[in-house]
């Protein structure tokens, strides 16, 4: 309740912030930021726009900002867990990184509605002018004090010989340097005041440059955290064209092993016939034995 009425509060105050208002102005921003985030996540992100809004509003802190880590983790959790699936996505935890990195860039968008907005360019365009005046003034301011001194400086010099004459009894003559004494002192005390209006400018503008280094900050580290988005989806691409690779591969390992086995089932080779052999087929000698006749006797003597 205190959040709603102090939003409501934002609300009424002026677009234009003035120079070194620095919390009023990052208020505002945060303004533009939480309405640009709840008005258009719903449109994207309709099937889970109650876990969106519960994720941003939960990891929401002092500064009125969206934890990005905290809401992403929430949404992927949320549909992880209740199996919450698009028209096109059916797996949970796809569609979970999905949306979990489309509130990353909905986050994004949101801080640059906060500075390039219409009340954002208002608020800059502000800005701007007010830094403009604010030199101009240190500059008034400064010219203004070196005339003062160069006044108390001539003065100072004039009145200061003046009273070193002697005449200790002239009352007119210390009465001068009793006024002059007194205007060097007035002159004095305005180039003082010269002096802290030229450092309260300064201030002005240091606490300015401050809020802005802290508003550069916080657009780098969304910057980072889209990078890392991009990195983590390279990744992921990366590792489902490795996978589709190696099961191409696969396949055509496979269609080539198939076509060896059919083109081999197709041409069988020719039966192998054994030589012949000795044994199957003896030699004329032993197929025709010689005749006795022509074998002499060993006991024939020539």
């Amino acid at each position: 309740m205190t959040s709603f009425f102090a939003v409501a509060f934002l609300g009424t105050l002026p677009a234009i912030a003035e120079l070194g208002t620095v919390w009023t102005d990052f208020q505002l921003y945060t303004t533009d930021f939480r309405n640009y985030i709840t008005n258009n996540i719903s449109e994207t992100l309709n099937p889970v726009e109650l876990q969106t809004q519960s994720a941003i509003t939960s990891s929401s802190g002092d500064l009125n900002l969206p934890n990005p880590n905290y809401a992403s983790q929430y949404t992927r959790d949320q549909i992880t867990q209740y199996s919450i699936s698009d028209k096109f996505e059916n797996n949970p935890a796809v569609y979970g990184k999905q949306v979990s990195s489309e509130i990353n860039r909905y986050i994004t968008r949101s801080a640059v509605e906060g500075v390039f907005g219409r009340d954002g360019q208002t608020r800059l365009k502000g800005k701007l002018q007010n830094t403009e005046q604010a030199v101009n003034k240190s500059n008034r301011a400064a010219n203004t004090a070196q005339q003062k001194y160069s006044e108390i400086q001539s003065q100072s010099q004039s009145q200061g010989a003046m009273c070193s004459t002697p005449g200790v009894g002239n009352n007119n003559l210390a009465n001068v340097c009793d006024q002059a004494q007194f205007l060097m002192m007035q002159g004095l005390v305005e180039l003082e005041l010269q002096n802290i209006n030229i450092q309260r400018e300064q201030t002005k503008i240091t606490g300015e440059t401050l809020g802005n280094t802290i508003q550069l900050r916080n657009d780098i580290q969304y910057s980072n955290l889209n990078l890392a988005d991009i990195s983590q989806q390279m990744n992921e691409v990366n590792r489902a064209r490795r996978v589709g690779t190696s099961a191409e591969v696969a396949r055509l390992l496979r269609v080539t092993s198939q076509t060896d086995l059919f083109r081999k089932s197709s041409n069988p080779l020719p039966l192998q016939t054994n030589p012949p052999s000795s044994e199957n087929n003896p030699s004329p000698t032993e197929t025709n034995p010689p005749s006795s006749e022509n074998i002499p006797s060993p006991l024939e003597t020539p």
